[in-house]
């Protein structure tokens, strides 16, 4: 188990938790695999570089198949901050428990639908996801490198690679389809999917409304106080004792589990997002994270949804206009999607979402009245778009997206259905007062 984050009264101590360096091994090296009992995965282990320029380990799982067309390095969406939440973490790489906390691998059926069309995949796990030290989530260069070194470590010689990745991964994939060129020039990557992108820290915290966003923004702020000395010291001066415990208990919780309440966290008041606007210190942290300040090496696919709570879509549609003006060769898809406010299912019945009345939301905007439901939508039906745009860059076979969008939203359901009274408590005893 990890050491607690915040346990020590000063911010320094998290120093302490900084990554074991792998020195004598170069960054994509692949230190072992081994198998995984009941999966068609095996389990691997290999070194990264961090932003400092440490070669460190990571783990992450590689599923492999015959007469492969190519191979998805794939960037997971936000697990959480324990070792446990990793996507390689438990018996069978689907879910693992730690005491009151359970991690679920709630994309596996999405590396299942990928396989089976033909492609290898290797998932990366994030430096300090399942091995020491603090996952550095939403760091652009730690991401990208962790995702771009899994390639390296599982690529065949002059195999076609592709980048891809949903809401923290569709970040990661981003940010590694921006450091490929200079980082790994060697690698034959073809195209980059980015899903639901995170690519603006300080504008996802302005323009999120998910109740779920309090909790990423925490296992950012414990991301970027593992790393950058002025943040950190900055944090220090405004955490209260109620901040240091929230932090700390973060370290050892998945997003699957229940939200961690807490009082203020902040002196005076304050939220997290209010601090950064606020304090430079923050904003330029935040700033030196944010993705499209240079352009991508490659054909890339960014695809939002207008109705997303979460990661909102303002801040990813701007990703792809900062794409376009760096002059790469940019895919936006705005998922439209009916029964959201921006789409409802009946016009006739519905007035404005926010004055709509019990019924009226759940026939017309059964969507939007389900928290970060915005968010997820677009990983269960477009899929399969993704797929059909991706055989263009990558050899031979063409895909079917209805057929895999279907397939894709049968196995996920299943998922979903077990997530969602964790992921938005009380879910279930709200759609039924839709109907009361």
């Amino acid at each position: 188990m990890k050491q607690t984050f915040l346990r020590a009264t000063a911010l320094a101590a998290v120093l302490a938790l900084a990554p074991p360096a792998v020195a004598s091994e170069a960054p994509g090296t692949l230190i072992s695999t081994s198998t995984v009992p009941a999966s068609e995965g095996q389990r691997i282990r290999y070194t990264s570089t961090t932003e400092s320029g440490e070669t460190v380990e990571v783990s992450g799982a590689l599923y492999d198949t015959p007469h492969a067309r190519g191979l998805i390095a794939l960037a997971p969406g936000t697990r959480g901050m324990a070792d446990h939440c990793a996507p390689s973490a438990g018996t069978a790489m689907l879910s693992s428990i730690e005491g009151d906390s359970i991690g679920i691998n709630y994309e596996a059926p999405l590396v299942g639908q990928l396989t089976r069309a033909g492609y290898r995949v290797v998932v990366t796990d994030y430096i300090g996801l399942g091995t020491p030290g603090t996952h550095t989530y939403l760091n652009r260069i730690e991401q990208g490198h962790a995702l771009i070194d899994a390639a390296r470590a599982t690529a065949k010689d002059n195999e076609a690679i592709a980048f891809w990745g949903y809401s923290q991964g569709g970040g990661a994939a981003a940010a590694a389809a921006e450091l490929v060129a200079d980082y790994a020039p060697e690698l034959d990557v073809r195209a980059t999917f980015a899903g639901a992108p995170p690519a603006d820290p300080l504008a996802v915290m302005q323009q999120g409304t998910a109740g779920m966003l309090d909790t990423v923004v925490g296992y950012a702020t414990v991301s970027y106080a593992s790393t950058y000395p002025e943040f950190r010291d900055a944090l220090d001066e405004y955490l209260t004792e109620e901040g240091h415990r929230w932090l700390a208990a973060l370290e050892h919780h998945c997003i699957t589990d229940a939200p961690i309440p807490h009082g203020d966290i902040l002196t005076g008041g304050r939220t997290l997002t209010e601090l950064a606007l606020e304090d430079e210190r923050f904003t330029r942290t935040l700033n030196h994270n944010k993705l499209g300040q240079v352009g991508v090496s490659m054909p890339i696919m960014v695809m939002t949804n207008p109705d997303d709570d979460l990661v909102p879509a303002p801040q990813a549609i701007q990703l792809a206009k900062d794409y376009e003006a760096h002059g790469s060769d940019v895919t936006h898809e705005l998922v439209q999607l009916r029964g959201t406010a921006s789409n409802p299912l009946s016009s006739l019945t519905a007035p404005v979402f926010e004055e709509a009345g019990k019924l009226a939301r759940a026939s017309s905007y059964p969507i939007s009245n389900i928290p970060a439901a915005g968010h997820a939508a677009p990983l269960l039906f477009n899929y399969g778009d993704a797929l059909q745009w991706l055989a263009k860059y990558m050899p031979e076979k063409q895909i079917n997206p209805g057929q895999v969008a279907a397939t894709t939203v049968v196995a996920i359901l299943a998922v979903i259905a077990a997530l969602v009274p964790v992921l938005a408590p009380g879910f279930w005893p709200a759609v039924g007062q839709m109907f009361t």
